[in-house]
């Protein structure tokens, strides 16, 4: 109990009030993704980056190329392309080319070698994304609003969410995920620990 109501005086103090969401996950993650149609098909893009900017929910995908060798496995590039949708307008905003000032300060040394996560039938991807999807749904609202109580039900998002991160977050980009989804994660960390 003293745990929860340490941690809603931290949100009270350092979290950032920001508009609702008028797009859910899905929408934003299909309308990033129609305006990366004319990338290359071998490419891969993270799981959506969550930050609160100018009180407004915005959601960022970084979009790398991969290579796959036989019995070498895969690798990925450094970021190509960011995606930007603010989730709070429900709009589109840009898909641009990846600026080198835009890189983290420490990054892995290359090459940066990435295994996806093996799901036993394609259908499987698809619900589990959506799972994931409708995670973030539940938990941006709670992390945009500083004032909402922290439930149980949040607690257990948090940490299906982590699990979900773990599996899917490219290991060699984790750096990225910080510097453009850093304080969604913090949160979203400090939730699940209650």
């Amino acid at each position: 109990m003293f745990s929860k109501i340490v941690f809603s005086l931290w949100l009270c103090l350092f979290a950032q009030e920001a508009q609702l969401p008028s797009m859910n996950t899905k929408q934003a993650v299909q309308e990033i993704g129609k305006h990366a149609n004319h990338l290359p098909r071998e490419r891969g893009v993270t799981l959506p980056l969550i930050s609160i900017d100018e009180g407004r929910i915005v959601m960022r995908r970084l979009y790398y190329f991969t290579r796959t060798v036989p019995q070498q496995g895969t690798t990925i590039t450094e970021p190509q392309y960011l995606g930007v949708a603010d989730m709070s307008r429900g709009e589109f905003l840009s898909l641009k080319q990846f600026q080198a000032e835009w890189h983290p300060a420490e990054l892995p040394p290359i090459p940066w070698k990435h295994s996806r996560y093996k799901f036993e039938r394609a259908e499987e991807i698809l619900t589990e994304f959506d799972a994931i999807y409708e995670l973030y749904d539940r938990l941006i609202p709670a992390f945009a609003n500083a004032q909402q109580p922290i439930t149980d039900s949040l607690i257990k998002d948090a940490k299906q969410y982590i699990v979900y991160f773990e599996r899917h977050a490219e290991q060699p980009l984790l750096a990225y995920y910080e510097k453009f989804g850093g304080k969604f994660l913090e949160w979203v960390r400090k939730t699940a620990a209650q």
